[in-house]
């Protein structure tokens, strides 16, 4: 899912010190690698499983707005700046005392056209200068803010808009104070409705798969592996996240089990299938780790691991658990 920038404005937030540096002319294009450094990060965001789908809600300014601009009435800039002003207050009403970058950009994928905004956090860096006089070479530390982002790009906010459906899909942490939880860009800039991402679906997921074994007393050596591969799976293959069907692939031999999950994942909201609006990726696990309680950590290739012709878990009659790796031919110190 290749992304192309058409346009993009660059705003400075520099909240540290009390400056909101606006722009009246476009990234620059021919500055070497600026616009693939943007896609590519971009489409990282897209695909985080923490991104959740939204819908603007009917009073919202800046659904307002944006409909003016996608109609002509105003140019994009204007609708630019004006996320990008409100961004820089919110950040001083809430104390978020850094300096940021924020692009703001125009966008498409397969011919479709979105509004997004990439805000990166800058971080101060030590960098080295080099002068040279007449006494000679001097070498010096220098202190500059530059915008660093980590691989996982966990400091990013991220939105996106489809210009034809109105959707978005939003990645921020949330802000917290002694007065208020929000999220700035959802709650407070765009004014959405946000629904739960991939990553919250699958960790709430996971914990009542976890107690529905326990008590229904089934293999969690089992289960909650297979439950993983087919939770990834299902992502995997662009499909949304419909528990009521996962429930039948992983509990179909505990009937019970299966309409106590789905009961229990009712009453915690997700009652419906969770939207995979992006088609993220998630890796797929190669093994299964298991630690003992003595200490012991035994790394098994899943392929090896649910073949109980390869490894077996077994309960003694005092009701310890006993691992057999069998079929052999060869060990060796590694």
């Amino acid at each position: 899912m290749a992304v192309t920038v058409r346009e993009c404005y660059l705003f400075l937030l520099d909240n540290l010190n009390h400056n909101f540096l606006p722009t009246e002319l476009p990234l620059d294009e021919t500055v070497d690698g600026a616009l693939r450094f943007l896609e590519k990060n971009i489409e990282r965001c897209m695909k985080n499983a923490a991104a959740r789908p939204a819908v603007f809600k009917e009073s919202s300014e800046t659904r307002l707005q944006f409909l003016n601009y996608r109609n002509r009435s105003i140019p994009f800039l204007d609708f630019a700046r004006e996320i990008a002003l409100k961004r820089y207050d919110f950040k001083n009403r809430y104390e978020i005392f850094t300096s940021s970058d924020l692009f703001i950009c125009v966008i498409t994928i397969k011919e479709e056209e979105f509004i997004c905004g990439l805000e990166l956090t800058c971080k101060e860096e030590m960098v080295h200068h080099v002068s040279q006089n007449d006494g000679g070479i001097q070498n010096n530390l220098l202190v500059h803010q530059s915008v660093i982002p980590k691989a996982s790009l966990k400091n990013a906010c991220f939105f996106m808009i489809d210009m034809d459906k109105l959707n978005l899909t939003i990645l921020e942490g949330m802000t917290s104070t002694i007065d208020d939880d929000t999220f700035l860009y959802a709650d407070k800039i765009l004014e959405c409705q946000t629904k739960i991402s991939i990553k919250e679906a699958i960790k709430t997921a996971r914990e009542v798969a976890e107690e529905i074994v326990e008590d229904h007393q089934l293999d969690k050596l089992h289960m909650i592996p297979a439950f993983e591969r087919v939770i990834k799976e299902t992502i995997n293959e662009g499909e949304d996240l419909d528990m009521k069907e996962i429930a039948e692939e992983v509990f179909f031999e505990a009937p019970e089990a299966r309409t106590a999950y789905v009961e229990e994942m009712k009453s915690l909201g997700i009652d419906k299938p969770v939207v995979n609006q992006n088609y993220v990726k998630m890796p797929l696990r190669k093994s299964q780790k298991l630690v003992t309680d003595t200490g012991i950590e035994i790394t098994i290739p899943l392929d090896y691991y649910n073949n109980k012709e390869f490894v077996e878990v077994q309960s003694g009659p005092d009701g310890r658990l006993s691992i057999q790796i069998k079929n052999i031919g060869n060990i060796e110190n590694r």
